[in-house]
């Protein structure tokens, strides 16, 4: 008997359609939606994320996530867990992204050298997104430990 995945462990897909002007959705196969349209200087509202600023934001929900998942398995849950990602785009076009530096915040009673191995892993193995983004740019990371 096969064993049935959940429809997040299944291959990734969308649809993304035009629901008028420069706005669209993409409805990811899970049935979730997500709205983008372009950035200001291309013609959009400002008011929706354009396509760049989603894979930023996912290259630190990414991170943030991985990291949270991979302490607690470790037996350690922090208090919380903030990413800021910090992007540099090359000047000429296709202006992707050449650098990308994430600034790691923990707060919590967390072991210096276990939050240093995890954020290594999950830096170059556990998270898709990161690992992605370090194919075609430098990816940087620090990390502060807060005590409570």
């Amino acid at each position: 008997m096969q064993e049935k995945k959940p429809e997040s462990m299944k291959q990734p897909s969308a649809i993304i359609s035009s629901v008028g002007g420069l706005k669209f959705v993409a409805t990811i196969n899970a049935g979730n939606t997500i709205f983008f349209e372009p950035s200001l200087e291309l013609g959009g509202s400002g008011k929706t994320p354009n396509p760049m600023e989603y894979y930023i934001a996912a290259i630190g929900g990414c991170v943030a996530i991985k990291t949270q998942i991979d302490l607690a398995a470790r037996g350690t849950v922090p208090e919380s867990v903030t990413v800021r990602v910090e992007c540099t785009r090359s000047g000429t076009l296709p202006q992707i992204l050449t650098a990308v530096h994430l600034k790691i915040f923990l707060t919590g009673k967390l072991d210096e050298a276990g939050v240093a191995a995890v954020l290594n892993d999950v830096m170059t193995l556990h998270c898709p997104v990161a690992v992605m983004a370090a194919a075609s740019a430098k990816v940087t990371w620090e990390y502060t430990i807060e005590n409570s």
